[in-house]
């Protein structure tokens, strides 16, 4: 850029059409620097309302250290608190206590030095201190012996067929880790000291491994049947994240229903994922996701996109720029949401007025025009306007949510889980969590005691195994 001349004898010695062409030239760099001090105070704006798990599809866990964003759950008139008529829980006495120590008074009456009869005595009060006791590794032998008959033929005793090393851990030990690192999110660095703390064995690092690999194997039969289970469910949701394995970039992906949930790792976020794992897609199922091409292109009945997705970018657009297209789509959002609260089971399947009114303003949102200069916003209106059939599956058909977040939540245990443990060391590593977590959901969502029934599973599985080497040998 030139000088400008700065004084007023500079100027008057050029001629007109020099000082035509400076202030001409002036003019256009005053625009020029207008426009970007426009666009840079908009990018200062938008900065000044920060991405977060209420406005995007960032996660929680993201919102760490900054202002508290709002829920997209609304206030109800309930006051805060236990609700009239819930049960309320106290710290009872047990019946049947393992030990009871009594506490008598002195022999000699301190008043008169009578010495005390038992026949006197009398119950005055009891009270009860729950702990547990130290916890001891319970090691168990097995012998095996032999006989010599008097023709000569030696007849021998088999060790079980689970037991195949002269020292070994247990099904109960192996479950205690399994539970420790998965569900508890135990790191293996910290596993061997919380062992060693809670039964007094010592265990390296290497041992963990191949407890939990020796956990996922005789758990691989549980878990090819939650996969088989999820794909004949009625609704099925499915997610993806990423996550580093061996420094590298990989997805977590999920597929889950109301009582199953699988986790699979994949270096890949296409649909060759899905094809790998489910080649036929869910021919009996409603599929519900968020926008990824790969989810819509799965075979389904039919697709339910996830409103919570679509109310958080709808919640940007609200803030950053008071959009009012915006406000309205996710007014009818949630009156769709309230009336789905309302039906009950036969109503799905009639004709309903207040479903048929909310799709035809659903219908009129999506043609209207809107702001120009907003981005992304007229993406979401043409997104709504093609997937339009995928917004409100759910108000036709009762087991069918309107939200994905049974995914979320089973994809925020691999994040919870390299946020305490790191990456993922290996894929076969990556591949033992995948296989533990998904059982372990899947029982959580059952119901019951988690480690008991991963107890009981590796048991049962280790009796099949049993069965089947035996039938094989016989």
């Amino acid at each position: 850029m030139n000088k400008v001349p700065s004084t007023r004898k500079s100027l008057e010695k050029l001629s007109k059409n020099e000082a035509i062409d400076r202030i001409l030239k002036l003019v256009s760099e005053v625009e020029q620097l207008t426009n970007e001090v426009k666009i840079l105070k908009e990018e200062i704006r938008i900065l000044k309302t920060p991405k977060n798990s209420s406005n995007s599809s960032f996660p929680p866990s993201r919102d760490l250290y900054r202002a508290k964003n709002k829920s997209l759950r609304e206030k109800s008139n309930r006051k805060t608190g236990g609700q009239p008529g819930h049960k309320g829980e106290t710290l009872l006495q047990s019946k049947h206590p393992d030990q009871t120590i009594n506490h008598y008074p002195d022999d000699k009456c301190p008043n008169c030095g009578q010495i005390h009869h038992t026949d006197t005595l009398t119950l005055k009060a009891k009270r009860q201190v729950i702990d547990i006791p130290s916890i001891q590794a319970y090691i168990v032998e097995h012998r095996i012996f032999e006989s010599k008959c008097q023709c000569g033929h030696v007849s021998k005793g088999n060790f079980p067929a689970e037991v195949k090393a002269p020292v070994q851990y247990g099904n109960n030990m192996a479950a205690l880790v399994a539970y420790l690192n998965a569900r508890q999110y135990v790191p293996y660095g910290r596993l061997p000291e919380l062992i060693r703390c809670l039964t007094n064995i010592s265990i390296s690092e290497g041992t963990v491994f191949n407890l939990l690999n020796r956990t996922a194997d005789l758990l691989e039969p549980v878990y090819e049947g939650i996969k088989s289970n999820v794909s004949k469910a009625t609704a099925v949701g499915s997610d993806e994240t990423g996550a580093k394995v061996e420094k590298d970039k990989y997805w977590a992906w999920t597929w889950q229903s109301p009582t199953e949930t699988y986790i699979v790792f994949s270096p890949t976020r296409g649909y060759a994922t899905i094809e790998k794992e489910f080649p036929n897609g869910f021919p009996n199922s409603v599929l519900i996701s968020d926008s990824l091409s790969a989810q819509l292109k799965t075979p389904a009945i039919l697709h339910q996109l996830c409103l919570a997705h679509i109310m958080r970018e709808l919640n940007s657009f609200i803030e950053l720029y008071n959009n009012q297209w915006a406000v309205q789509m996710k007014a009818l959002l949630k009156k769709a949401i309230k009336l789905k609260q309302s039906m009950s089971r036969s109503q799905y399947n009639q004709s309903h007025e207040a479903r048929d009114e909310i799709i035809r303003e659903f219908e009129k949102y999506i043609d209207l025009p809107l702001q120009e200069d907003i981005p992304k916003l007229p993406a979401l209106q043409k997104r709504l306007r093609k997937r339009c059939k995928s917004v409100f599956t759910f108000l036709f058909h009762p087991d069918v949510p309107f939200d994905n977040n049974g995914s979320e939540r089973a994809i925020r245990n691999i994040k919870v889980k390299q946020k305490v443990s790191g990456a993922f060391r290996s894929r076969r590593g990556a591949d033992i969590f995948a296989i533990t977590r998904s059982v372990i959901d899947t029982f959580v969502k059952r119901g019951g005691d988690v480690f008991e029934f991963l107890r009981f599973a590796l048991d049962v599985s280790v009796q099949k195994k049993v069965f089947v080497t035996n039938s094989t040998v016989n």
